[in-house]
């Protein structure tokens, strides 16, 4: 689910050139993980787009990380059909955390090697 969006409008388009509507889009502040979110959400209510900053510097996160970041969006995806039953058993928010510190932890483990 690769999306860039369309500029000036709440519409994306995915690699396989489907538009689809951004109806509304979080800012999720995780004083737990320490983290803004970013997500967009499609029309169907799903989530079609995010991004994450570690660190609580709302003005930078605003303006650079409120953009998909469309490899953490496949990791995303790949990892609900990988996790179903983990995906089950916490909230949304608890389960996107995962993700990302499990995108971030493989990113730095591959790098290192």
């Amino acid at each position: 689910m690769n999306t860039e969006p369309l500029i000036g409008s709440n519409l994306s388009i995915s690699k396989d050139m489907e538009i689809t509507k951004i109806l509304k889009v979080e800012h999720i502040w995780c004083e737990e993980d320490d983290r803004w979110i970013y997500l967009e959400y499609n029309e169907q209510n799903k989530i079609w787009g995010m991004n994450f900053m570690q660190g609580d510097e709302y003005d930078v996160f605003k303006h650079e990380y409120t953009k998909n970041d469309p490899g953490l969006l496949e990791f995303y995806v790949t990892m609900l059909y990988t996790f179903p039953i983990e995906q089950k058993s916490v909230d949304r928010i608890a389960f996107l955390n995962k993700v990302m510190w499990a995108y971030v932890s493989a990113d730095q483990i591959r790098a290192k090697y």
